[in-house]
């Protein structure tokens, strides 16, 4: 008998507006926090340069979260999304659940983004929803993956809006993997009900 063989690892990369979107935040909040530091100077009241001096704080450390996004991104060579007969990983929503794996996942479903008409999401349904939240270290994130288990049945909702790849292929390669996993998955269980016998 002929086993299912594992697929290789795929990867999507980020679109490239991604990369180039944070670039121009860095170089924007650069400008402004020059801008307002030598505001700052040119001031002779100290309540003015004081509210100078926040403002060139917040944007050199919104400065500074862009370059570690950038910083990461880049060690991750600009990849968005990875996928395996194990499960996957989405870093281009923002989100840090970490890897689904597919033995989680119950069914998969292509819904229509409530805020976009005409976009469309692919929604996994998983077992253990409060899990995949929880891990979340964000609060406002976190909040994110509640409505969306809220709205769309599963906190697992993405697009192929961050990634060089169009819906169509996205979608293909999740079920692709997915029915991969499902068949790998019943011959062990076939194997294992011989074996007991």
């Amino acid at each position: 008998m002929i086993m299912t063989t594992k697929l290789p690892v795929k990867t999507f990369k980020l679109r490239p507006y991604k990369k180039v979107g944070l670039i121009l935040s860095i170089i924007i909040n650069l400008v402004l926090a020059f801008f307002f530091f030598r505001l700052g100077m040119g001031l002779e009241k100290v309540a003015g340069r004081f509210l100078c001096f926040i403002i060139v704080l917040a944007s050199l450390a919104v400065t500074a979260f862009f370059v570690v996004g950038y910083i990461y991104l880049r060690k991750e060579n600009f990849i968005g999304f990875f996928i395996s007969s194990e499960g996957f990983n989405d870093i281009s929503t923002g989100h840090r659940y970490g890897i689904v794996e597919w033995e989680d996942v119950v069914k998969i479903r292509i819904i229509d983004d409530l805020d976009h008409p005409g976009k469309k999401y692919i929604s996994l349904k998983i077992k253990n929803p409060q899990e995949y939240i929880a891990r979340e270290q964000i609060m406002h994130k976190r909040r994110s993956l509640e409505l969306k288990l809220h709205y769309y049945g599963s906190p697992i909702c993405f697009s192929n809006r961050g990634l060089d790849c169009s819906f169509e292929e996205l979608e293909e390669t999740i079920r692709l993997y997915y029915n991969n996993y499902l068949e790998r998955k019943e011959e062990r269980e076939n194997r294992d009900s011989k074996i007991d016998c």
